[in-house]
């Protein structure tokens, strides 16, 4: 090629660049400013603005947005933690030394360098602190709080040697943690003051994890003096990120300014469309001191307003969304009902045959050398026991660990009182917390979630004890006819006693044992059958102990006392059940009478709210409410008494 041809196509090149550079910069706009997820309405139009060396905030009237040549009113609000947009999300960890060469006046001018720096970024740039001396430290996870950060800015010391790499490594590997996604901006930001003396990473691998992660880090090489900063160098030019040297606290200060800036501002922009641009695509602009940005945007078209439907047909939407609405509430309550209904069936089912092993496991150990009382499967840990012996003393100086450990005993609940009281704290700690993720007040969430766990473990063994002694007293007449075969046998009453106990039908062998236990220490039989009377409050045991101190003392065959008591006791219960069977249409009715205006109120409430809120928000609307709620109280009353007989 010759010089003439080799200047001509020189030139012509040129001239193609002068020609496609300033469209290209023209259809592009300034570099430090930014238009993205553009979202278009009727009337109205929103859009992300990121921007890049801008002094001062992104507000109202620091931002012009132009539509061709119309001005558009703006509203401006800074993307934070709590905005929502499409905008990626951004982070940051600081890696601090907190080596003993920065103890001093270099751990100050740090510290308040990372706070400037902190106060410089972004809201909604995500910031995490690492410390590092002979090993790093976590302080805090990548979070929107600032807070957090400087309180553990306020908190760090130093002292030992410098672990470079390893920290380096441990800010990567936190930043992983916080699962950000592939489109998020993820920064370091490294400050020392001396080499690397005792990381077990290496150089290389801490530069290579950098560029395979593509996380740029920003290293401030602080009063190197003659040190050698290669290794600092090779950090920073791993994935795009740069050195900045500072000998004193002004200079450190600048060098985090400098760092700071690599986070550009954004901030959702909400403008509102004339209808002279309504449907047309024009050139959207805005500008921000000498910044600016511009996109081609497409407004939406004026939908003309439809004829207003006649009442009937307006009626009819809401009716039909209102139906279909209530279907789905109650599918979804037939579904959990039908959950509940399996656990408990589950449950239960499970719990008969934990209890048939039990007893089988019982009866056999009866007839070993010995029998072996403790719980090998249970391993408790160290701070579970120290928990335990907390709770107990407390229970200890309060004086309920008595009346708890009694309670328990008569529920039949293998737990000792501390246990018991441990379980129930953390399941209401449990509540308590879920009741604050929920979006409870966080003063009431606690108070509320120990109230509810003390309410229901109350409830819990006070429907286990009733239990239990409703089936102790369905179990007597049985447990008399077997006494009463033994005692035409020829044993004795003890004896006759201890065939019960080795029958092992609960609850009335454990009862009755107790009873057998206390004659083994001087008390009498019979005093012993009345301290269970009174546990499971069975009128009908303290009748037949009665009859049998009677018969110990005038005479007579105890046998043929016991079987007309026992006929007694069975036409009793005959009885008794005749009646309730009679009884249930009537309970049957008080319970849908009570519960249907309760049921009736909360579904109005919750599905029109607007019709039920005069009786909440007026003085005789409120009247109303605590006169039907007196009303229901007194009829519940009256119904209970018409349908109980004593039997």
């Amino acid at each position: 090629m010759t010089i003439a041809r080799r200047i001509r196509w020189l030139g012509a090149v040129v001239l193609g660049l002068a020609v496609v550079l300033p469209g290209i910069a023209h259809a592009d706009g300034d570099p430090s400013a930014r238009i993205d997820s553009v979202q278009v309405s009727q009337g109205h139009a929103s859009f992300v603005l990121t921007t890049a060396d801008v002094s001062g905030k992104l507000d109202s009237k620091s931002v012009r947005v132009q539509a061709g040549s119309t001005s558009l009113p703006a509203q401006v609000t800074p993307v934070s933690s709590k905005t929502v947009t499409a905008a990626p999300p951004r982070a940051v960890v600081i890696a601090l030394d907190t080596s003993g060469s920065m103890a001093g006046s270099g751990l100050a001018a740090a510290r308040q360098a990372a706070l400037s720096y902190l106060a410089s970024l972004p809201n909604d740039v995500r910031a995490g602190l690492i410390t590092f001396s002979d090993q790093p430290r976590l302080l805090v996870s990548p979070t929107t709080n600032r807070t957090l950060v400087r309180a553990a800015l306020a908190h760090v010391q130093a002292n030992g040697d410098t672990a470079l790499y390893d920290a380096v490594r441990a800010a990567v590997a936190t930043l992983d943690a916080a699962r950000l996604g592939s489109s998020a901006q993820r920064r370091l930001v490294v400050l020392s003051d001396g080499v690397d003396t005792s990381s077990k990473a290496n150089l290389t691998s801490v530069t290579t994890q950098l560029a395979a992660d593509r996380i740029p880090a920003d290293v401030v090489a602080f009063r190197y003096g003659s040190g050698d900063a290669s290794a600092a160098q090779e950090i920073a030019s791993a994935a795009g990120g740069r050195i900045l040297t500072a000998q004193n606290a002004g200079e450190l200060t600048a060098a985090f300014a400098a760092v700071a800036r690599n986070f550009t501002a954004r901030a959702k922009v909400d403008v509102t469309v004339p209808d002279a641009l309504a449907g047309r695509s024009v050139m959207l602009r805005v500008a921000i001191g000498s910044v600016s940005a511009k996109t081609l945007v497409t407004f939406a078209a004026v939908t003309p307003p439809t004829p207003a439907p006649a009442p009937t047909n307006a009626v009819q939407p809401a009716r039909s969304h209102q139906t279909s609405w209530s279907w789905q509430l109650l599918a979804l309550l037939a579904g959990v009902f039908s959950i509940v209904v399996l656990s408990v069936v589950l449950l239960r089912w499970q719990g008969s045959r934990e209890d048939t092993a039990r007893r089988l496991i019982q009866r056999v150990s009866q007839y070993g050398p010995r029998r072996d009382e403790h719980h090998t499967g249970e391993v408790e840990g160290a701070a579970a026991r120290t928990a335990v012996g907390l709770v107990a003393q407390v229970l200890r100086s309060s004086g309920v660990d008595q009346g708890l450990a009694k309670r328990l005993d008569l529920a039949d609940v293998k737990r000792k009182p501390a246990e018991w009281a441990s379980l129930v704290l953390c399941g209401s700690t449990a509540l308590g917390v879920a009741l604050m993720l929920a979006g409870v007040n966080g003063l009431l969430s606690l108070p509320i979630g120990l109230l509810v766990g003390w309410l229901a473990q109350h409830a819990f063994l006070t429907i286990r004890i009733g239990r239990r002694r409703a089936a102790f007293g369905e179990q007597l007449p049985d447990v008399l006819q077997l006494i009463v075969g033994s005692l035409r046998s020829g044993f004795s009453l003890a004896q006759a006693v201890d065939a019960v106990v080795r029958d092992g039908t609960q609850p009335a062998a454990g009862e009755f044992s107790r009873a057998l236990a206390e004659t083994r220490i001087g008390v009498d039989l019979e005093d012993g059958l009345t301290h269970v009377a009174d546990r499971m409050h069975c009128e009908d045991l303290r009748w037949v102990v009665m009859a049998t101190r009677i018969q110990r003392e005038v005479g007579g065959n105890l046998a043929e006392v016991l079987t007309n008591t026992v006929d007694t006791m069975r036409e009793r219960a005959q009885t008794r059940r005749h009646v309730r069977a009679l009884s249930a249409e009537g309970r049957l009715s008080g319970y849908i009478i009570v519960s249907l205006p309760i049921a009736l109120g909360a579904w109005l409430t919750l599905s029109k709210p607007q019709y039920m809120s005069p009786l909440f928000t007026t003085p005789i609307g409120v009247m109303m409410v605590a006169g039907c709620v007196g009303l229901i109280i007194v009829g519940a009353f009256w119904i209970r008494v018409l349908i109980k007989v004593e039997a």
